[in-house]
């Protein structure tokens, strides 16, 4: 879990004050604005051009493992480079470090994560159009990978990887935890490795029915996403978790509630519904949950046409 930090001075620690190379960049390091178990991301500028400030991200790869997620995150960034809802990735390295490889991704810098906004709003609750702007957003990124051939699975959306970009756009981030590998574990050894991934690489309050029980014999796929989709919109609307105290048997039965308040408008609690239904089958694809009613309302005149013919639009 990332954990982040207020803006403030602090003690010198790993890079802070460095100025480093990474790629065909030199930037400068400064404070530590989030940190995870071996990795860092520091606010950093351009050595260059001051004005240009990023987020690098910091990684001490201890095992083939760890290298491999880097190198995972790494290449969807870069195969994703481009999309106005996916925090870019500028600049990349990996340095053999001896008995430790360590690797280096600078950022565009965001400053705000939707958690954090969700955190500090206040007593009030947000509009559902507000609602729908952000949702929408995070849907366009998530059509941009669910439409690669095989389709990527994000397997980690939720508040603390959505950023608020410089531009006003949210942006989706935190690419280790993607994966190809849409299937049904039949093989007790399969379903051990699979379930530790699942325990290391997701997070148990958006994790779908079909991750928490292997037994269920269900494909775990790139629909994985739309349950989390279904779990981010409703903490978005009423600001807590859709499952009380993350209860295994309460994602398992699809157990929750719509509060009474506030009130949304019916096709926001039935998009909610829809994607939190318990069989994957059952759920909207992306293109369904971005490009149906309730969202297409959103998305700019201007582009709405080609929306409607394409079912995908940067723009948006």
């Amino acid at each position: 879990m990332w954990r982040f930090k207020q803006f403030m001075p602090k003690e010198q620690a790993g890079l802070e004050g460095r100025t480093v190379d990474v790629g065909s960049l030199k930037v400068h390091v400064r404070n530590v604005i989030a940190e995870g178990g071996f990795s860092c991301v520091y606010l950093a500028r351009d050595a260059v051009n001051s004005s240009k400030q990023y987020a690098l991200k910091h990684v001490i790869c201890q095992d083939g493992e760890s290298l491999d997620l880097v190198m995972k995150e790494i290449s969807v960034m870069k195969l994703l480079k481009g999309h106005p809802n996916v925090v870019m990735l500028v600049a990349h390295a990996i340095l053999d470090m001896g008995r430790t490889m360590e690797a280096m991704l600078v950022m565009e810098f965001c400053e705000k994560s939707l958690v954090t906004v969700l955190e500090n709003r206040g007593a009030g609750y947000f509009e559902e159009k507000k609602i729908l702007l952000i949702f929408r957003d995070v849907c366009n990124a998530v059509f941009a990978m669910h439409c690669q051939s095989p389709p990527i699975a994000h397997r980690d959306l939720k508040a603390e990887n959505v950023l608020l970009g410089a531009d006003g756009a949210w942006k989706l981030c935190d690419f280790g935890s993607t994966s190809t590998n849409h299937k049904c574990f039949n093989r007790p050894e399969e379903m051990g490795i699979e379930e530790d991934n699942i325990r290391k690489h997701t997070t148990p309050a958006y994790r779908a029915p079909e991750m928490w029980d292997l037994y269920r014999r269900e494909v775990i796929s790139e629909k994985v996403d739309i349950w989390a989709l279904g779990c981010l919109l409703y903490r978005i609307c009423y600001f807590k978790s859709a499952f009380d105290g993350e209860s295994k048997l309460q994602i398992l039965n699809g157990n929750y509630r719509i509060p009474d308040s506030p009130k949304f408008s019916a096709s926001v609690t039935s998009l909610i519904k829809d994607m939190l239904e318990a069989s994957p089958d059952a759920r909207p694809n992306i293109t369904q949950a971005r490009y149906g009613p309730v969202l297409m309302s959103y998305c700019r005149q201007s582009c709405r046409s080609a929306c409607l013919v394409v079912y995908i639009c940067f723009k948006c």
